[in-house]
């Protein structure tokens, strides 16, 4: 496949180490480039503009997920089942399955016992010198709630493992991803053998072999479906609630205008995502010929759509790298947008908002050290990030 002369080219490793760990410089001369540009190295196109990437996203007849996200063939074939490599009719049939559990109206059910164990682990926190903002804070919700509501059998430790390993399989099959290829082939034996023997009775996981015991979808898809829960209920909230509490720490005075104005909360949660943008690149099969502001991009294409690019974008936010919580334009893809905009977005902001408001009576004041980034094709992150709260003094 040879580009239009009229498409930059640009000879870079999107997913190499020093991209992962700081993927702004990349991200900002894609941008600069123009609205569409070539990366030889992985014979992929790539979008990094709001404007352009909201408009792919949008457009699932031209730009189609149903030939799979991944930047290599071996793992479009085996998530061929999913909502996320789904198109048309067929994602909309799957994705109905799941929102009976992630809805908004599904989830008012368990707001309560969200709130709950937000404040309990708010609580612990409290009590110690330092704790981890992903293990210990990021991970505390999901783990604590969301995990036992998917109701699978394997502890949270080995579901945190198959969803990075499923993410880094989405990259191209570097040496990252040749490593987490055996957890990932663990995965697939362990969707395979799946039943409804082993998962929870009247659990999220339970509602899916419902709808495969109503017709309404394969059995192959059923499992498929059940794994679709893992991602939403873990690896991109934890990552999010993580990169939340950084943002905090590095700017008190939002937290303390938060603390003295909870309606700000989704705000936080809102602008939060944005910066954050936990899947940091998604690809997409470009199902007929078409341009992109002039530039041709031709049918059988692969292209790279760049969330976290765009979310940074200066055409679109003003001072793109700020927190800023009273923003305007605030309007994000942090959790994609059109036809496949996250299914957990309601789950995840449920959980974001119950931990801020849990903090805000109880944290006047939070410390965060060094980051440590996570090395992943897909998600982008904190690894580790010593942490510590200040009580409000009684």
């Amino acid at each position: 496949m040879t580009p239009s002369a009229a498409v930059p080219r640009i000879d870079e490793d999107l997913y190499a180490d020093q991209v992962i760990r700081d993927s702004a410089p990349l991200f900002r001369h894609i941008r600069d480039a123009g609205p569409l540009v070539w990366l030889p190295t992985h014979k992929l196109y790539a979008l990094g503009r709001f404007d352009d990437v909201r408009r792919a996203l949008r457009d699932d007849a031209t730009f189609v997920s149903g030939h799979g996200v991944a930047a290599n063939a071996i793992a479009n074939r085996l998530g061929r089942n999913t909502t996320l490599n789904s198109d048309g009719d067929v994602h909309d049939r799957r994705r109905k399955v799941l929102m009976r559990s992630l809805g908004a109206r599904a989830l008012a059910d368990v707001q309560e016992t969200v709130d709950a164990e937000a404040e309990r682990l708010i609580e612990g926190l409290l009590h110690r010198r330092r704790f981890d903002a992903v293990s210990d804070f990021g991970a505390g919700l999901p783990i604590a709630v969301v995990a036992k509501l998917v109701g699978l059998r394997p502890d949270h430790n080995r579901m945190l493992k198959w969803a990075a390993a499923t993410f880094d399989a989405l990259g191209p099959t570097n040496r990252r991803a040749r490593r987490q290829m055996p957890t990932g082939l663990s995965l697939q034996a362990y969707t395979r053998r799946l039943t409804r023997r082993h998962v929870a009775p009247g659990s999220w996981a339970a509602s899916v072999f419902d709808a495969h015991d109503g017709g309404e979808i394969s059995s192959s898809e059923s499992k498929a479906l059940i794994v679709d829960l893992v991602a939403p209920a873990l690896d991109t909230t934890i990552l999010a609630s993580a990169y939340m509490l950084l943002l905090l720490a590095r700017n008190p005075v939002a937290w303390e205008a938060i603390r003295a104005d909870p309606s700000l909360v989704p705000a936080a949660v809102v602008e939060a995502v944005r910066l954050a943008s936990p899947v940091r690149v998604f690809t997409r099969y470009v199902a007929r010929d078409t341009q992109v502001d002039g530039r041709p991009l031709p049918r059988g294409s692969r292209v790279a759509v760049l969330y976290a690019s765009a979310n940074r974008d200066e055409r679109r936010f003003s001072e793109p790298d700020r927190f800023h919580i009273r923003r305007e334009n605030n309007t994000h893809l942090g959790w994609g947008n059109g036809p496949h905009t996250c299914v957990g977005i309601h789950l995840a902001k449920l959980e974001m908002h119950a931990l801020l408001r849990a903090m805000i009576p109880r944290v006047e004041h939070i410390e965060a050290g060094d980051t440590q980034p996570l090395m992943n094709n897909t998600l982008q992150g904190i690894a580790k990030l010593a942490t510590s709260f200040t009580s409000v003094a009684a």
